[in-house]
């Protein structure tokens, strides 16, 4: 690491309306940035990085903690782009107990300096009395973000024991990624100062760059070419799961027949009540990732597959299976280290889910799935762990890529897709898929994220991209989970954006979640379907420790929910208020109680 900062600065020259600063460090390495003021207006790029001979650029932190704000006395927050979109608050906060502690002693921390490789959305902010600033990164193919989550490093001193000397502040900034050991290209970014200014303004902004940069084509214009889309509409993600892909059919205690499934349907549809469903089913293949066909037969005939497809149809529901070609499972026979990344080390891409090069990606999915479509009639596709915004390079010689390519050959492989007139999704989101992804699973937190990136969430990505895809929970907090958000919560969560409820149940154990899905249909499903195509204008607490939370639609369709065990703000623990839909004012609340004997 070279520290160009403080003293570096070698050389001003102005440069039209801005200047050109040279910043130089040990050794002869030069960076060469540009800073220009337009108004409110600042524009930040690193224009050219010289290094040592024999040494290679790993990454430029730049502007380096720029703007950063001082806990305790600035009572202002952060507007981070992780998960779903979180604050990071400066001053005073009310949160329960334990998340408390957790706030206090993680500041202390290592949690307290994190750096974010999969930004979900290439914009952060800051505001103090309500002034502040959006910054947009206009390269975003190349970069992370760092923070420093009202830290003072003390987390480095405390082995010594000593005090950090440093004062606590919140801070982020970019960091820009060489693009194979060298800057590559400009990498650009501006400053929008504004007053008044909250996280709301600032997604809105960032909504503006994505329309001019095309990222955003709502659910809307995709209809035309996909009509399918519309069964989306307030349909819950009912994900039943048969052992498929982690093992090879018949797994001790993961047996199925298609006959179990078609039960499900008709109990769905049936008894159950549902009118909207989008079933996704983890199994039918004999053969593991990143292979798929041929179908397998233990569980039943193809014919009585394809007749579970037509049975969805009939009864509104879209159906999918689980598809990956990212995997490569070291105790399958379909292991292949051709097909593999390889790391600039020349080391294989190590995690067993998206091991494979992107660059193949087209190439295994057209292998199979279009007979699998033509013989079910499906009309959607899953594919899973694609659509991160963590982009990689490739250094195999045969099949390499920079982060920009990595970008490329996941969007060739979605405008794949839908050339079969499927539906499209996956697990996972970015701002650079999100004109292509019509659903997604794992836009928001779970039990395994540091407090201090979910203390404080806000739907930073709803409000940019909610009429865009049906942008679903974390499987990691789906419906069934029980160490992250409570059932109840989820509920009013997914209700307050505007989203479908989200269920991963192993198939065997579709009774003993059927009350389940059926009270969160029964709440979410009219709602969230009546605001599909909205976009999400806003979001508020409307008390200061975000019990009772509310958001508007472009419909006009307003939701507020109070997440408190007693009444608040009119409405009761648990409760919530939905007004503007046909029928006047929706209400309702969560009870809870134990049946006791005698």
């Amino acid at each position: 690491m070279i520290d160009l900062g403080g003293t570096g600065l070698a050389a001003v020259a102005q440069n039209g309306a801005g200047l050109t600063l040279k910043l130089s460090g040990p050794h002869g390495a030069v960076v060469t940035t540009r800073l220009a003021l337009e108004g409110a207006v600042l524009r930040a790029a690193v224009v050219e990085v010289i290094l040592p001979a024999g040494t290679k650029l790993e990454s430029v932190e730049y502007p380096f903690r720029s703007f950063y704000l001082c806990t305790g006395r600035d009572d202002g927050y952060l507007v981070l782009p992780s998960h779903e979109g979180c604050l990071i608050p400066t001053g005073p906060v009310k949160l329960g107990t334990t998340t408390f502690w957790a706030w206090a002693d993680q500041s202390r921390g290592p949690q307290s300096f994190h750096t974010e490789h999969a930004p979900l959305l290439p914009f952060y902010g800051a505001q103090k009395g309500g002034a502040g600033y959006t910054a947009i990164l206009e390269t975003p193919d190349d970069f992370a973000l760092r923070y420093l989550l009202n830290s003072t490093f003390q987390h480095i001193f405390a082995p010594q024991g000593k005090r950090s000397p440093y004062q606590q502040i919140a801070c982020v900034w970019p960091m820009w990624l060489a693009q194979r050991g060298r800057l590559g290209y400009e990498r650009r970014m501006r400053f929008e100062f504004a007053k008044p200014l909250d996280y709301v303004r600032m997604a809105k902004a960032y909504r503006r760059e994505a329309i001019a940069q095309g990222h955003l084509v709502t659910l809307r214009e995709k209809l035309k070419s996909r009509p399918q889309i519309k069964r989306l509409a307030g349909a819950p993600y009912l994900a039943y799961y048969a052992g498929y892909p982690h093992y090879p059919p018949g797994y001790p205690g993961l047996e199925y027949s298609y006959r179990q499934l078609a039960d499900v349907i008709d109990d769905l549809a049936g008894p159950m009540g549902l009118r909207r469903a989008f079933v996704h089913f983890w199994g039918a293949y004999s053969l593991q990732p990143p292979r798929c066909l041929p179908f397998d037969p233990a569980p039943g005939s193809v014919d009585e597959l394809a007749a579970i497809v037509k049975k969805c149809k009939e009864r509104n529901f879209l159906f999918t299976l689980y598809n990956d070609v990212s995997a490569q499972l070291e105790e399958t026979d379909f292991w292949e280290p051709a097909l593999m990344g390889k790391s600039a080390d020349g080391r294989f891409w190590p995690y067993r889910w998206r091991r494979t090069c992107p660059s193949q990606y087209v190439r295994l999915l057209a292998r199979d799935f279009p007979k699998v479509v033509k013989r079910l009639g499906v009309e959607a596709c899953y594919v899973d762990c694609i659509n991160s915004s963590r982009m990689r390079e490739c250094y195999d010689p045969d099949h390499p890529l920079t982060r920009s390519e990595d970008r490329r050959a996941r969007l060739a492989f979605y405008e794949y897709v839908h050339s079969l007139g499927l539906v499209f999704g996956g697990e996972h989101a970015g701002w650079w898929n999100a004109s292509a992804l019509d659903y997604t699973n794992g836009v928001g937190s779970h039990a395994r994220v540091s407090s201090l990136l979910t203390a404080f969430s806000v739907p930073l990505y709803h409000l940019v991209f909610h009429d865009a895809l049906i942008a679903y929970c974390s499987a990691g907090d789906d419906y069934t989970v029980a160490n992250g958000t409570a059932f109840e919560d989820k509920m009013l969560r997914d209700l307050l954006r505007g989203v479908p409820p989200m269920f991963f149940m192993n198939l065997r154990d579709h009774k003993k979640w059927r009350k389940k899905v059926r009270d969160s249909y029964a709440v979410l499903s009219d709602p969230v379907a009546a605001v599909m195509y909205d976009e999400l204008l806003s979001h508020e607490w409307l008390t200061d420790d975000q019990m009772v939370q509310r958001t508007r639609f472009s419909s006009g369709v307003e939701i507020t929910v109070n997440f408190d065990e007693v009444e608040r703000e009119g409405l009761m623990g648990k409760g919530f208020c939905v007004r503007g839909l046909g029928g006047g004012v929706r209400r309702g609340a969560f009870k809870s109680g134990w049946a006791l004997d005698g």
